[in-house]
């Protein structure tokens, strides 16, 4: 029994950077959220095409634990050692997805 899912994933973040916050519970609880909802996106999306090696970096650091320092940070870093070192395994939207999160936090590549 093969099942099909055909999910678009069309999602409209407002930038809430880490280091332009005042250290509000509000813009970190927002910022968590936005970079959460991108990581279910990819761990959908990955999942649904069964890439063990994305999946293994994002399991890394995601999901955001508040006990461990910087988890956003650590985050993009993870997802750009992956676009760095396992481009052949990203598709463009989920390359799309990634400089997403990393716009979220700061992170360039």
């Amino acid at each position: 029994m093969e099942q099909t899912c055909n999910c678009n994933y069309l999602t409209t973040f407002a930038c809430v950077r880490e280091e332009n916050s005042n250290n509000s519970t509000d813009d970190d609880y927002r910022l968590r959220k936005q970079v959460d909802d991108l990581c279910i996106a990819l761990f959908d999306r990955w999942c649904e095409r069964r890439e063990i090696t994305p999946l293994i970096y994002l399991l890394h650091a995601w999901p955001l634990f508040p006990s461990k320092p910087h988890p956003v940070r650590r985050l993009g870093a993870t997802l750009r050692d992956l676009s760095t070192f396992h481009t052949e395994t990203l598709d463009d939207r989920d390359r799309e997805l990634i400089d997403s999160v990393h716009a979220l936090t700061g992170y360039d590549i």
